[in-house]
This record gives structure tokens, C-alpha cells and sequence, in this order.
């Protein structure tokens, strides 16, 4: 059975638009992604806070949704009170085990 060329036409939009896909990551930021956030807050400094924001920081960033910076930046924003973010660093896992990994180390090394 011959396709038409609608059919045709539509096929290969699919195959290009899946080409195209990028996967994001889930769960916790890592390293890298959070210092291109800091990097792109530090270059972005006179932002307003919205939607264009966060849509040009998950393409900056490249493995976050905008939704998952807007989250992200909730959290982790350093124009935030001091109290506040003590708070939330404390309450991250990601930032504890981090912190507890480099004591560790500074322990062992001083042994």
C-alpha cells in the first residue's frame, strides 16, 4: 500500500522531532548543574522573577525543565535571608552528604 504524502510528510516530522529530544534529568542536581545555575543567576542579576526566566535557565542549564529550576531556584536562591538558607542547605541531602563526605575525608587525612 503506497503512503500519500501527507502521511509521508508526518512520518518523517516524528522521526525528526524524537532525533531532537533531549532527556532531563530527575531527582537531585548535581554539581555542574548547580554551578551553571549560580552562573547564570550571577550573569542574570537584574532578572524578574517568571516564567522567561526559568525557560532560558533550563536551556543554559540543559538537563532541567523549566519547571525543575523554578523549583530548584525556590530552594537554593542566594538572595534568600541568611536563616533561610541555612535552612534549607541543612535540610537538602544532597548539600549534607556532601559536607559529611569532605569531613570524612579531613578526618582521615588528619589521622
Amino acid at each position: 500500500m503506497a503512503q500519500n504524502d501527507s502521511e509521508a510528510t508526518k512520518q518523517s516530522c516524528d522521526l525528526q522531532t524524537v532525533s531532537k529530544r533531549i532527556t532531563k534529568q530527575q531527582g537531585h542536581w548535581n554539581q555542574i548543574e548547580h554551578n551553571t545555575y549560580l552562573n547564570f543567576l550571577l550573569e542574570n542579576a537584574n532578572h524578574t522573577k517568571g516564567q522567561r526566566l526559568f525557560k532560558r535557565m533550563s536551556q543554559v542549564v540543559g538537563t532541567r525543565t523549566p519547571s525543575q529550576c523554578r523549583s530548584h531556584h525556590q530552594k537554593f536562591n542566594p538572595q534568600k535571608t541568611k536563616s533561610s538558607i541555612d535552612t534549607s542547605f541543612w535540610r537538602s541531602k544532597q548539600f549534607a552528604r556532601s559536607y559529611f563526605a569532605q569531613h570524612k575525608q579531613s578526618n582521615e587525612d588528619s589521622n
